[in-house]
């Protein structure tokens, strides 16, 4: 996703993967933490954006907002091999470490979703609870989205204004701040099936989607392989579910209090 929105800077911190690429992230608030993995072509600013910080700083959340590889703050590789789903997830472990936390809650949207699940996946004992909104962890072709990002990010940009036809300025700016070449590195290959990897985790599972997301039977069928939540938001498409904050924000804070619950009563 893209750099910093000038607008309303946020003091980042950076952690150093595995194989050397900084990680940007900010480390917000008090209490349990919850991590935020944004989707493809934005960045960390966007949860600020949609409304998800404050309230859930509110409801006494740490929040940890990473910028993932190749995007915003973030180092931007150009090897295609850098952005596996092994390298992404640690990543994110990397993040841990320099925050300090043992074990925490992912939420992650559209490509971080999936980022999300890789760190269950490859990471399952730093990972209390996972959150994911249009994303699962099935094989799916992203020939697509690599024929909309062939270019430049207009013809992307035509394709997200097409789900949202509003699309705030700030989000268009990120997006095209862009490192093409990154993004493009990015989606080179199609995403392989992981699903049984998941599916033998005791991990708590909410998984959202709008009914408008051409993904919303995927993601509906990994809730119920995972014997997880299933939150399906209805008129909604694959943008416009996640900015629906008023309803999702909510809907997570009770789900990890009944699994902060959950813990507690078992230790």
């Amino acid at each position: 996703m893209s750099p910093v929105n000038t607008l309303n800077p946020h003091r980042l911190s950076e952690a150093i993967a595995e194989d050397g690429i900084p990680i940007a992230y900010e480390d917000l608030g008090h209490g349990e933490p919850l991590v935020l993995l944004h989707g493809i072509t934005e960045s960390r600013e966007s949860w600020h954006e949609a409304g998800y910080v404050e309230p859930l700083l509110k409801r006494g959340w740490r929040l940890i907002l990473i910028d993932c590889r190749g995007h915003g703050r973030s180092g931007k590789p150009h090897d295609p091999a850098a952005y596996s789903g092994r390298r992404q997830a640690a990543d994110v472990a990397a993040v841990l470490d320099f925050a300090g936390i043992q074990r925490a809650a992912l939420m992650g949207h559209s490509m971080g979703g999936t980022v999300a699940l890789a760190t269950a996946a490859y990471h399952p004992d730093r990972v209390n609870a996972l959150i994911v909104n249009g994303a699962h962890p099935f094989a799916e072709d992203l020939s697509r989205l690599r024929a909309a990002l062939a270019d430049d990010f207009e013809t992307w940009l035509a394709f997200l204004k097409q789900l949202v036809p509003d699309l705030s300025p700030n989000s268009c700016r990120r997006i095209r701040a862009n490192d093409l070449t990154a993004v493009q590195a990015s989606l080179a290959s199609d995403r392989p099936d992981f699903s049984m990897a998941l599916a033998k985790l005791d991990i708590p599972v909410l998984a959202i989607t709008g009914l408008l997301d051409p993904r919303w039977e995927g993601v509906r069928n990994f809730a119920e392989l995972a014997s997880g939540e299933f939150l399906p938001l209805a008129g909604k498409n694959h943008v416009t579910a996640f900015l629906d904050a008023e309803t999702i924000v909510p809907a997570v804070d009770e789900f990890l209090r009944r699994v902060s619950a959950r813990t507690t009563e078992g230790s």
